[in-house]
């Protein structure tokens, strides 16, 4: 499915979604604009839990999807995962502008199972409950993304069992209010290093801690920085870097989105 326009959906059945990946693999979906839709704007996978699936390798492109939601249903994103999917990569989509009814309106939402994928060069911004949520799932990797301006938190983690779910690296975390991190983050189920924060509004708190003391407590973010990125204009979500960023001496590579 690539250079398609896909928008408008959930008139007639609310939970309907732009596109939908079940049970197939080798599926590509590249260059397309997903909006204004009342549930999800692409998802993929729907195995619940570990078991095996077909759903595996499957790329998701360079798509602009935004306007997700409406403030209509609940527990949604704009790239909705599910089930063991190893192969599969969420790269250099730009998402935002996702809301929700009660709870759940995050950009890259893995629920139970999602397993094996990669996030990589995304642009995820103006979400009402954050950028990134990780359910239970296992070896999920965020690289090289920026998550701005989540409105209740910017990173949620449901997982309190698994060792090492979510591994967060190379990502740039800016916001003006609301929390950094939600959930459970703790127990080694997480893996997060070489990571820029930054808050517009106060200095940064990791569970009501400095990062000193979160690296002390949790042995994660050992290179992580807490520093302006020095974004072009953040007030018009303008997020290219200007050359003095501290975002480039972390390894991270200006990303390319749709």
């Amino acid at each position: 499915v690539r250079d398609c326009r896909i928008a408008h959906g959930g008139r007639l059945h609310m939970a309907a979604v732009g596109v939908g990946i079940t049970h197939a693999n080798h599926c590509l979906i590249d260059h397309n604009d997903v909006f204004d839709f009342t549930y999800t704007g692409i998802t993929a996978g729907w195995n619940w839990g570990f078991s095996p699936s077909d759903s595996h390798h499957n790329i998701i492109s360079y798509n602009h999807i935004h306007d997700i939601g409406r403030g209509l249903l609940s527990d949604l994103g704009g790239i909705y995962t599910l089930g063991v999917s190893p192969g599969t990569a969420l790269i250099g989509n730009h998402i935002h502008d996702i809301t929700r009814l009660k709870y759940g309106g995050w950009g890259i939402y893995h629920d139970p199972g999602s397993s094996h994928i990669l996030s990589r060069d995304n642009v995820i911004h103006d979400t009402r409950d954050g950028s990134f949520m990780q359910g239970r799932g296992r070896d999920n990797h965020q690289i090289n993304n920026v998550f701005a301006n989540g409105e209740e938190a910017q990173l949620y983690l449901y997982n309190k069992d698994e060792t090492a779910a979510a591994a967060l690296e190379r990502n740039l975390i800016v916001w003006q209010s609301g929390k950094l991190i939600s959930g459970t983050w703790k127990d080694d189920n997480f893996r997060s290093n070489r990571n820029l924060y930054h808050c517009a509004s106060q200095p940064p708190e990791f569970q009501g801690m400095a990062l000193a003391d979160w690296r002390k407590a949790t042995g994660q973010d050992v290179d992580s920085v807490v520093a302006d990125p020095k974004f072009a204009d953040p007030d018009t979500t303008d997020f290219q870097l200007g050359p003095d960023s501290p975002a480039f001496a972390l390894g991270f590579r200006p990303p390319n989105p749709a």
